[in-house]
């Protein structure tokens, strides 16, 4: 999938929220310029990614004492460091008089030919996993930049320096999330809630339910992982399901279900419910009718007394 191409100019020019971005060099998504990590998995190893290079510093890179391009590499090391190794993958430099003047652009980086992924010989004899491996990993890169500049003072030139850039993180990831874990659940009306807690690298839990005529567990529902609870409707009351919970995560990574708890859905009726059944019309509010209701409220409260009797028995 290649990432959508953007246009920078939008954020270099009167927005509200750029007015609080530190001036910096950047390696940015295309997509979401916000996010500083692109998570992928197997079906997006053959891609290749449209990134952006942004440029908001107030001071110059190119002057009298220089005029060094900017370097844009990827590396399989923890942090970028000054300038490429022979070990990474290096792309097409930016003149200096484009980063100053322009100041944004964008590159492609093949996934294929990131440092780890690269076809090589292991010299102890080991495998190497790359991408698309079946042996599920994990591994990130950094998409880094930095350019090379010397502060002109009057008439001398004083010692260079490097201004890097805050890079990208590429995360493959084929390693599934723990499974979630269900924390309460309730039976109601042609549909089931349950609450449930997750690990950190689950985004999305989904809902799984086999009823008495399932060959075998179907998806009924999916949400946020962040909302902490997920309904499914559309089942049919007085007919036990098993239902349990799946993970995903942001590469598609999808876990193993949940412990399985059976839960029939049931026909609950509030206020409005036993009055209807006993042949009300009103739709509620201030105009209710006065002849059914004063012995609807006394019904009412004396079955929700009665089940509470029966409860504490």
């Amino acid at each position: 999938m290649t990432l959508r191409l953007f246009t920078l100019f939008t954020l270099l020019a009167g927005s509200g929220a750029f007015a609080q971005v530190l001036p910096r060099l950047a390696i940015l998504r295309t997509d979401d310029p916000n996010v500083d990590t692109y998570t992928f998995g197997v079906a997006e190893c053959n891609d290749t990614l449209t990134l952006g290079w942004s440029n908001t510093l107030i001071v110059t890179l190119s002057n009298a004492c220089g005029m060094n391009p900017l370097k844009l590499w990827s590396t399989a090391r923890e942090s970028c460091g000054d300038e490429p190794t022979a070990d990474d993958t290096s792309y097409t430099e930016v003149p200096s008089s484009t980063v100053d003047q322009i100041r944004q652009g964008t590159f492609t980086v093949k996934i294929s030919e990131l440092p780890a992924f690269k076809p090589t010989s292991t010299t102890d004899g080991g495998t190497q996993l790359t991408c698309g491996s079946a042996t599920p990993f994990t591994k990130t890169h950094r998409v880094c930049a930095s350019a090379k500049y010397t502060v002109f003072a009057g008439t001398t030139c004083g010692s260079p320096s490097f201004q890097t850039a805050t890079p990208l993180k590429l995360t493959y990831d084929t390693e599934p999330p723990a499974p979630p874990t269900i924390t309460e659940y309730a039976a109601q009306d042609k549909a089931v809630r349950m609450g449930f807690t997750v690990g950190s690298d689950t985004t999305i839990v989904t809902m799984e339910v086999k009823g008495p005529d399932d060959a075998d567990f179907r998806e009924l529902a999916e949400t946020a992982a962040s909302n902490g609870s997920i309904r499914g409707d559309g089942l049919e009351n007085n007919v036990p399901y098993f239902v349990r919970l799946r993970g995903r995560d942001d590469a598609g990574n999808v876990s193993e279900p949940s412990a399985e708890l059976q839960v029939t859905p049931i026909r609950t009726l509030g206020f409005w419910g036993y009055y209807k059944d006993a042949g009300g019309t009103e739709q509620g509010g201030c105009s209710t009718g006065a002849g059914l209701l004063p012995l609807l409220l006394a019904a009412f409260a004396f079955r929700r007394a009665r089940k509470q009797v029966r409860r504490q028995s």
